[in-house]
């Protein structure tokens, strides 16, 4: 599968599915990083509203998420489910995760290339670089991560 259809949302137990198939523990301190495809999407279906239509972890993953102790999350896409499915709330994970929790979120990454690198390697973990920029009164900034495996 080269992309999860607009609005598809993954649960706790895809999470765990994945840590099994991949043969990978996950540690305090570890950054989740989470690969719609959202650019093989682009590709074959052009753009879309992605507030409207976007696959990503559904809220439920939130307890997942802070009982393993991560301590960054990254999509290529905006991390959230959208929609949400949760009523009143369009970002619960942003809100979340970074105001209840202080984890830093990567959102909107290119993990085309880190994903064929682990792909060829058949190796699922890397130490992961950034370096975000200090911006006076931000709440984001542009990074270039790095993975080395």
């Amino acid at each position: 599968m080269k992309f999860l259809k607009g609005g598809t949302a993954i649960y706790p137990e895809d999470l765990d599915a994945w840590l099994t198939k991949a043969g990978v523990k996950l540690e305090t301190g570890d950054a989740v990083l989470i690969r719609t495809g959202r650019w093989a999407r682009r590709a074959a279906e052009g753009l879309w509203k992605y507030e409207e239509n976007t696959a990503g972890l559904h809220a439920s993953c939130l307890p997942w998420l802070k009982k393993h102790d991560v301590a960054v999350v990254g999509s290529d896409l905006a991390t959230d489910v959208l929609p949400s499915g949760v009523e009143g709330v369009n970002m619960p994970l942003h809100q979340v995760l970074i105001v209840a929790m202080g984890t830093p979120i990567l959102d909107n990454c290119d993990f085309e290339a880190v994903g064929e690198a682990a792909n060829t390697r058949k190796r699922w973990s890397f130490l992961l670089t950034t370096a975000p920029l200090a911006v006076d009164g931000g709440t984001g900034s542009p990074i270039n991560p790095i993975a080395v495996f």
